[in-house]
């Protein structure tokens, strides 16, 4: 009996970033992300992760403060949280506009990067 062959899934970059900010900024786990974002491959998710972390100098994947009652709780006003999400999504363009600039650059001004 022959085994079903899995295609192979790309996922975009935004769509891994979303991902990663779910699991690193909300602490969500990556088994409930999986699930809820319909993704098989959680090795792959956990792969995202490490590389974003690798990016900021983190070691390990943040705990969330929410799921212990006696740990104390960030509490942050709206405005300012609003202001970090603006944050986040100016800096998630740049990178998208910076990796389509390199991606449509010649191979010599891909050297001086």
């Amino acid at each position: 009996m022959q085994r079903e062959a899995k295609k192979a899934v790309n996922y975009t970059r935004k769509f891994q970033q979303r991902v990663v900010y779910a699991v690193m900024r909300e602490g969500f786990s990556i088994a409930s992300i999986c699930s809820q974002y319909g993704i098989d491959q959680p090795y792959a998710v956990r792969e995202w992760v490490r590389r974003e972390m690798k990016k900021r100098g983190l070691v390990r994947i943040p705990k969330t403060l929410v799921n212990r009652k006696s740990a104390p709780k960030a509490v942050i006003s709206e405005p300012v949280n609003r202001q970090l999400q603006h944050y986040e999504e100016v800096i998630l363009y740049q990178q998208c506009l910076i990796e389509a600039a390199y991606q449509n650059g010649t191979p010599e001004q891909k050297k001086n990067c």
